[in-house]
């Protein structure tokens, strides 16, 4: 790519934001697609250990070129939250090869759906840690596919506040041995009714839950006594039902 002023003002961002560390915030810049682009082109690339790209107005237009970027091999952590990148960017993200050493992905409220939740289920993670999808309509076949993929069994706090889950998905996530290590599980304002409640209440494999939240969902009086009164959840210390 020739100098544009887009190139000129992303390389300025880099020289004055990355740290030491890798560490890139540009999260609310609005650098939109053309940003982006420019990203793949700027320097210090490499050096680039966390992303911050949350909140700039990102479409699927240029996750593609960003996925297929060799030069960001060195990504840990990714956080590109508040965007529009939808299921045609979900669908691209996960060919990066990127995605296979990654420890955090945040892509909360990027208007994904079944088809892009699905990508992300199946995708080529083997370290990821952290997973946010708050505010995406994924579904349960996503949710279902999640947990039993080998590849999420690192996983530590996994967040799908209101992404269409339903009993369905909870009652496969009560019983999953990938999502053994998660200590925080957010599925608050989910269409989730009792028998969600009492699946994880005799959770055999979700025993390392420190957190769950399930606020504003429709399990009732006996759901919440059936988590308040569990005996499967040993490490809990946070329950927000209301």
């Amino acid at each position: 790519m020739s100098a544009t002023p887009k190139l000129d003002y992303i390389n300025r961002l880099i020289r004055e934001n990355l740290s030491e560390d890798g560490d890139l915030e540009l999260k609310g810049l609005f650098i939109g697609d053309e940003g982006l682009l420019a990203l793949c082109e700027a320097e210090r690339v490499e050096e680039i250990v966390n992303l911050d790209l949350s909140k700039n107005h990102l479409t699927h237009k240029a996750i593609p070129a960003f996925a297929q970027c060799p030069r960001f091999a060195n990504l840990r952590r990714l956080y590109m939250g508040e965007n529009q990148i939808g299921d045609r960017g979900a669908v691209a993200l996960v060919e990066a090869d990127f995605c296979a050493n990654l420890l955090q992905l945040d892509l909360r409220i990027n208007d994904i759906g079944e088809e892009g939740g699905m990508a992300i289920a199946e995708g080529p993670f083997k370290k990821l840690q952290v997973l946010i999808l708050q505010d995406n309509p994924i579904g349960d076949d996503a949710l279902i596919t999640m947990a039993k993929h080998p590849g999420f069994a690192n996983v530590r706090k996994l967040n799908i506040y209101r992404t269409n889950i339903t009993d369905r998905g909870i009652k496969t996530l009560a019983r999953s041995k990938v999502f053994q290590k998660v200590k925080h599980l957010n599925v608050a304002r989910n269409v989730l009714r009792v028998d969600a409640a009492v699946a994880l209440a005799n959770t055999k494999t979700l025993q390392n839950v420190e957190t769950l939240l399930m606020f504003d969902t429709y399990i009732g009086d006996k759901g919440v006594e059936a988590l308040s009164q569990s005996q499967c959840l040993p490490k809990l210390r946070t329950l927000r039902l209301t």
